[in-house]
């Protein structure tokens, strides 16, 4: 989770100092060609893809991410073992989206970032509250639970 994040901050750093349209009034030179809100959503949508990806891949292959590989512990379909051929390709997806698709709030002007991370953190506390599979919103959503396996 923290390189995901660190890759989402260095993302729209690039972004910003790329793309969003600035003026020097000492030497009269122009860069950029977008207001700032253009670079966040483009940011937002290219991290929410990386994310997703990360996690929907890594999923579908051996029901695990690196740090659910280093904790232990790896995503199942409910009432069932890990197929041999990996998770299946929709349950993975659906379990990714739903994951990460929160972060695409941070296409609402001004306010965004507060519901992503809202979002983002809801999921991941609402394994808190459900007994007793511990599921969180997305592996309702996916039929998917995480199992420990060490």
């Amino acid at each position: 989770m923290v390189i995901l994040y660190i890759v989402s901050w260095v993302i729209s750093l690039v972004f910003t100092n790329l793309l969003v349209a600035s003026y020097s009034s000492t030497t009269g030179v122009t860069t950029g060609f977008f207001m700032l809100w253009v670079v966040t959503a483009l940011a937002a949508v290219v991290t929410t893809a990386i994310w997703v990806a990360y996690d929907f891949f890594l999923t579908k292959m051996k029901g695990q991410t690196v740090g659910k590989m280093i904790m232990g512990i790896k995503v199942v379909p409910v009432g069932q073992g890990m197929p041999p051929e990996g998770l299946p390709t929709d349950m993975a997806l659906k379990r990714a989206g739903f994951t990460w698709g929160g972060w695409l709030l941070n296409l609402v002007p001004l306010i965004g970032f507060l519901f992503a991370w809202v979002a983002i953190a809801l999921n991941g506390a609402s394994q808190l509250w459900n007994k007793p599979l511990q599921q969180t919103f997305a592996d309702k959503f996916a039929r998917t639970v995480v199992v420990k396996i060490k």
